[in-house]
């Protein structure tokens, strides 16, 4: 029994989250309850002629550049897992507009309003009726908030799932993004089933925000709690080879918005695709990249790799 649990536990990893500014706040995705270091590059920009509202209520500016480590420390209870994840960010104006500018323009797509705004700029801003919400301009290092997590796993890595609850602890600051200032909760579930070499999985999650009474970022919400969603298919490699062993993951994920701003970038639900790689010379390993997928709440694009300890 204990072997199957283990085994079902790490069958499938939770796809990595979106890190736009506005949700890097929220509560992370329920995790696996494996220990596992993981490093994120995160570029991210608001099209400059979307930064006001209609109404003129709500200016936002979101352009910059983060670095994040993410470590997922676990331990085992019975057949339970606790998992405490903790992550830094370090946020500046980066390097890699030009690049993306050049990538864009290689295959003549257009550039999303990157012609408009200064290259490697750090601005994270938001402000409702002339009221700043969170702001940031100085590149620095910030401690984000912190997740304590427990997963029930169940099954094995052919057919299974988990389902667990977390709680995130206000350590970061919701002045500048790095938390929302209250303590937060997470209810979710993920199951998975094999086909041969075709793995399938899905994911959904419940995010109750326990923002304080005098939170600036009531203003500009209208509820405290939203869905989160992924699904998933999974091309697994076998054997040694080069090619042979080469392993695609393609997740669509889904994010509800509890902001209500009057910018529709913010207000509306959000759509991200994620690739992941995996071989099975480096079972410990996995390498991702996730960017917007057709609607989204703001364009970014992430790359990750991501390390396994203990069970793979």
């Amino acid at each position: 029994m204990i072997a199957m649990v283990a085994v079902g536990l790490v069958a499938q990893e939770t796809p990595r989250p979106n890190r736009l500014a506005w949700f890097e706040g929220f509560p992370e995705p329920l995790p696996e309850g494996v220990t596992e270091l993981a490093l994120e590059a995160t570029s991210q920009m608001l099209r400059p002629d979307l930064e006001h509202s209609a109404d003129g209520r709500t200016w936002a500016r979101l352009d910059g550049e983060e670095w994040q480590l993410t470590w997922d420390w676990a331990v085992k209870a019975g057949s339970s897992r606790f998992n405490l994840r903790t992550r830094v960010a370090s946020r500046s104006g980066g390097i890699a507009d030009q690049a993306i500018w050049n990538w864009h323009q290689l295959f003549n797509m257009p550039q999303g309003g990157r012609e408009d705004a200064p290259k490697n700029r750090l601005v994270y801003h938001l402000e409702r009726d002339g009221h700043v919400i969170g702001d940031l301009t100085r590149p620095g290092v910030a401690l984000m908030d912190l997740d304590v997590a427990w997963v029930r796993p169940f099954g094995t890595a052919d057919a299974g799932g988990r389902l667990g609850a977390s709680i995130q602890l206000p350590t970061g600051r919701q002045s500048d993004f790095s938390g929302d200032g209250g303590t937060d909760g997470l209810v979710g579930a993920a199951g998975w089933k094999r086909y041969g070499r075709f793995k399938v999985f899905g994911q959904a999650e419940r995010v109750m925000l326990g923002l304080p009474r005098n939170s600036p970022l009531r203003e500009v919400m209208d509820r405290t709690s939203f869905n989160r969603a992924w699904g998933s298919v999974a091309w697994l490699g076998q054997g040694p080879g080069l090619l042979g062993g080469l392993g695609l993951e393609i997740s669509v994920g889904y994010t509800g918005s509890p902001y209500r701003t009057g910018l529709a970038r913010l207000d509306r639900a959000g759509w991200q695709q994620h690739w992941t790689l995996r071989h099975t010379r480096l079972p410990r390993w996995r390498f991702g990249v996730s960017e917007e997928a057709g609607t989204f709440t703001a364009p970014d694009i992430t790359a990750y790799v991501a390390y396994r300890f203990g069970d793979r």
